[in-house]
């Protein structure tokens, strides 16, 4: 369960295009931050996409990606063009492919490797898409296949593609927009795969599941980002973006809530709640170039976002691709120490997390200002230092709340996830 936003220049403070997305995956599917350079390939080279193996492009372009560690494709990313793609999970009619084809991820991948803005990522997903189908799972577990939606945007525009098998609907966006994980072009289309006659079809109203969504929380989810938005239309920074990315709703406890309806999803032991807000990504396209904010930790509201830029390698400290088992010298896992102890008193902790968490973030993004416009060592001293600075924030809460003694979970169904969950993936010394 995901959600993705798009603030075109018409309506951004500083006229720059800024996209955002949460991926929500499997409590213990560890996402990875990943940067991969512009590459020349053999003519007759191949790839191995998720499930398959295809034709490899001559050239592929420099992508950063936030993505499931199993997958070749990602969940969130952006490339050297300033082409920024965020995809969703939808439920559709046409979900009955017999063999494996390409996913959602990989679509993207190949999209933000091979395209340089919207009009020809949409010209070779689509392309992708009709030749190979979607199909094979894409969950870590089990064997779970669903269709795909995508946001994407470019230095001055915004498209979102929707996918039915290997059929497909494109809108343009107008200022701002969101998706969340269900069909929303009805017969507003742009381009359309399907013969509509006469009169446009309506996409969604012809291959939507609709007693899909409202059991995901989708349709609330959907509606919070696209009216913030449109309330913060001609004021909306990479801040703004942040701040929507901790949505909670007033009263919410993930230990009973009934579904996913935050942007900041946490796990709970209901059904149709086994996926929390893995990773998060916000772009930020405009004179200066592109500046890429991510957490590469999970819990977006006790996550911090950190810079990072084109052309510059990951700091170091960032430590190996996680997996789905507990590493300590994994950033993503080692964040898990303070993201799984703050759910054991969720309404006292995250309040007091976030707002220290805050100062530092509110720090980088200030100094982020001058920086971006500075030479690469400059922007790799700047990444160094916003990784390690959280680092260090991180670890100081992780010592107090190892100290709690009385740090427990309430309820006890709630407890009884988290205890299953910590013990798959190798994690002890957590609260019971």
């Amino acid at each position: 369960m995901c959600d993705t936003f798009v603030a075109l220049p018409s309506v951004t403070r500083d006229q720059n295009v800024l996209f955002a997305k949460s991926a929500d995956c499997e409590v213990n599917e560890a996402n990875a931050i990943v940067r991969i350079p512009h590459k020349k390939h053999a003519r007759g080279e191949s790839v191995r996409v998720t499930h398959l193996v295809i034709p490899q492009a001559e050239e592929t372009y420099e992508i950063f990606l936030t993505k499931a560690f199993w997958t070749y494709g990602c969940e969130i990313g952006i490339n050297e063009y300033g082409l920024a793609m965020g995809e969703e999970a939808v439920f559709t009619t046409e979900m009955a492919e017999e063999k494996d084809g390409l996913i959602g991820p990989d679509l993207m991948r190949l999209g933000l490797e091979r395209a340089r803005n919207c009009q020809e990522a949409i010209e070779i997903m689509t392309g992708l898409l009709e030749k190979y189908g979607q199909g094979g799972s894409a969950e870590l577990k089990g064997n779970s296949h669903f269709d795909s939606s995508f946001l994407m945007s470019d230095t001055s525009e915004a498209c979102i593609l929707e996918t039915a098998g290997r059929k497909w609907a494109v809108k343009k966006v107008q200022d701002s927009d969101s998706i969340s994980n269900m069909l929303g072009i009805s017969s507003n289309w742009t381009t359309c795969s399907i013969d509509s006659g006469p009169q446009k079809a309506n996409w969604a109203q012809t291959f939507a599941l609709p007693e899909v969504p409202p059991t995901l929380g989708s349709p609330d989810r959907q509606c919070y980002t696209y009216d913030k938005l449109k309330e913060s239309a001609g004021q909306i920074t990479a801040a703004t973006m942040f701040q929507m990315m901790r949505h909670h709703n007033d009263g919410y406890h993930p230990a009973t809530a009934d579904a996913h309806r935050n942007i900041c999803i946490h796990a709970g032991p209901q059904e149709n709640r086994w996926w929390q807000a893995d990773g998060v990504m916000v772009t930020d396209v405009g004179q200066h170039g592109v500046t890429i904010w991510v957490t590469g930790t999970s819990g977006n509201c006790v996550s911090i976002f950190k810079p990072v830029f084109m052309g510059i390698d990951l700091p170091d400290s960032i430590g190996p691709i996680p997996t789905e088992h507990f590493d300590p010298r994994s950033l993503w896992w080692k964040h898990e120490l303070l993201h799984r102890r703050a759910m054991a008193d969720f309404e006292h902790l995250v309040p007091e997390i976030r707002s220290d968490f805050d100062v530092l973030e509110n720090e980088f993004l200030a100094e982020a200002e001058s920086v971006k416009k500075g030479a690469p060592l400059e922007k790799s001293d700047f990444m160094e230092y916003c990784f390690n600075r959280s680092m260090q924030a991180t670890e100081t809460w992780i010592g107090r709340l190892r100290a709690r003694a009385d740090l427990a979970f309430d309820d006890a169904s709630y407890r009884a996830m988290w205890q299953k969950l910590n013990a798959e993936a190798g994690l002890t010394g957590m609260p019971a």
